[in-house]
């Protein structure tokens, strides 16, 4: 299930800063969309229950960072071990059972989208936002659980309207 791609473009989840509160929900929403708990369940201190994105709380910045699915990766030309990869839908994967936990990723991505998490058998392992792509949700659960609507799921779509209305706010 999960956000489908084929828009021919990197999708990826875009965080207005100007709206973003820094209240964490998306990490909440995230948690549970991919463990398949209740609000009550969640335990953003559980290393075992891991957002895929991070929200920054600094007085002059809140804003939650995920991952921008770039179209040249330098997070997987960075894998020694080809555990990152390109989807057919143009979202950048990683596959846990192959990370070797070198953290080689983390250092090279620029946005800080990677991060390190341990997995049940007690190796650390990269990860990063899949846009929910293998849970129930559609669209990222982040994106549908941000009381402030501060973060947008960007397609080819969203980023022409948002072009257009750039112009005609300067026209």
């Amino acid at each position: 299930m999960g956000c489908k791609g084929g828009t021919g473009m990197n999708q990826f989840v875009y965080c207005d800063v100007n709206l973003c509160i820094g209240c964490g929900m998306c990490e909440r929403q995230c948690i549970m969309s991919h463990y398949d708990l209740g609000m009550t369940e969640v335990k953003l201190n559980d290393p075992l229950q891991r957002a895929r994105c991070k929200t920054y709380r600094q007085p002059e910045l809140k804003a939650a960072v995920h991952c921008k699915q770039c179209e040249n990766a330098s997070c997987m030309a960075a894998c020694p071990v080809g555990a990152i990869s390109k989807r057919d839908d143009m979202m950048i994967f990683i596959d846990e059972s192959l990370c070797i936990g070198c953290r080689e990723c983390v250092l090279a991505c620029p946005f800080g989208a990677v991060q390190m998490a341990p997995v049940t058998d007690g190796r650390m392992v990269a990860t990063k936002c899949d846009l929910c792509i293998d849970t129930k949700a559609g669209t990222p659960a982040c994106v549908k659980g941000c009381p402030k609507k501060a973060l947008t799921l960007m397609t080819d779509e969203t980023i022409k309207a948002r072009v257009l209305q750039k112009r005609e706010d300067f026209a």
